[in-house]
């Protein structure tokens, strides 16, 4: 099977796991509390994402094309993190093998692995001299459609910057790779806490607003779904809110009302700084009925960097229309 097969199947998967499928219902509203009800739109399709700021409802948003890979810098660490929204996957190749001419077949025996949704991993980790594979993933606006693919190089790294070079990835000769290098220098910005860059344009985009200013994010991700012990974890693509955002934790509570919580000590130990603890699974899809159902009755409590607290809950995952992909839900800051 070669590469555009595997990522139809894997596409095909995703479509029925989370019920990407036409005329999906709308759900009847819940009767809002006191708190504020907002609404925020990834598209029908998906394409989108957006920076959202808990306090003052303001959205940030930007296309899932628009930007590829992201780097955050921590002293003389720094992580790459891919936009796994278009479910992005990377393979790490030796030093030596920087400008090999690689066939499809070769590439797709390729190790490939996607990032984690609960936060980096050692792995993300980039080295002076590193050379990975790069999957750019599916096409937001025809999501059977591959975007391509490259490899980029580290050629060196500090506190303030990365250089790096890409070029194809599928070649049929060596000086076909050699001829297409681009290369750049990707510097710190202190006022974000993490730097986009396209690989599909070949330059850094502003994509995140500054630290302090987000709390949670919308989007599709890629998520990892277990089998077992003996078997590989599934990878598809999920809609749902990441919480990465610098000195955010989240708390899924498994018992007690929204009264309750309002008034109740959030215990410190369970609050937590993995990314995807609100995540997809607010819904649920049934393909009997082929629509999203939302459970209501989960709610999360949300602690942002500058320790202000949040309630909250989903309402409804539909335009007026019947269009998924409009996040509704209910805050409320204690």
């Amino acid at each position: 099977m070669n590469q555009k097969q595997i990522l139809f199947v894997a596409f095909a998967t995703c479509v029925s796991l989370i019920g990407c499928i036409e005329n999906e219902l709308p759900i009847p509203p819940r009767e809002p509390s006191n708190a504020v009800i907002r609404a925020v739109s990834i598209g029908s399709n998906y394409s989108g994402q957006v920076h959202f700021d808990l306090d003052l409802g303001q959205e940030y948003p930007n296309t899932k094309d628009a930007w590829c890979l992201r780097f955050h810098f921590d002293g003389d660490s720094i992580w790459m993190d891919l936009n796994s929204s278009r479910y992005m996957r990377s393979a790490p190749l030796v030093l030596t093998q920087s400008e090999t001419a690689f066939s499809e077949n070769e590439v797709d025996a390729f190790n490939w692995t996607v990032n984690h949704p609960e936060g980096r991993t050692l792995e993300q980790l980039i080295e002076n001299n590193e050379v990975t594979a790069i999957d750019l993933g599916r096409d937001p606006y025809n999501p059977i459609e591959s975007l391509g693919s490259c490899r980029v190089q580290i050629l060196e790294k500090s506190e303030e910057y990365v250089t790096l070079r890409s070029s194809v990835l599928l070649a049929e000769s060596d000086s076909e790779i050699e001829n297409n290098w681009d290369t750049i220098t990707i510097f710190r910005d202190l006022s974000v806490s993490n730097v986009h860059f396209s690989l599909l344009n070949n330059q850094v985009v502003d994509i995140e607003p500054s630290t302090g200013l987000w709390d949670l994010y919308f989007t599709q991700y890629t998520t990892l779904i277990s089998q077992g012990d003996d078997l590989p974890a599934i990878e598809y693509l999920v809609s749902g809110v990441l919480s990465h955002a610098e000195g955010v934790r989240v708390m899924q509570a498994e018992s007690g009302s929204w009264e309750f919580w309002k008034e109740a000590e959030w215990p410190e130990e369970d609050l937590s700084s993995d990314w995807d603890v609100i995540g997809y699974d607010w819904k649920s899809y049934s393909l009997e009925e082929g629509a999203y159902s939302i459970n209501q009755d989960l709610i999360y409590c949300v602690q942002t960097a500058d320790e202000r607290e949040f309630l909250l809950r989903f309402l409804d995952f539909y335009d007026d229309d019947g269009n998924a992909g409009l996040f509704t839900f209910e805050t409320l800051e204690r």
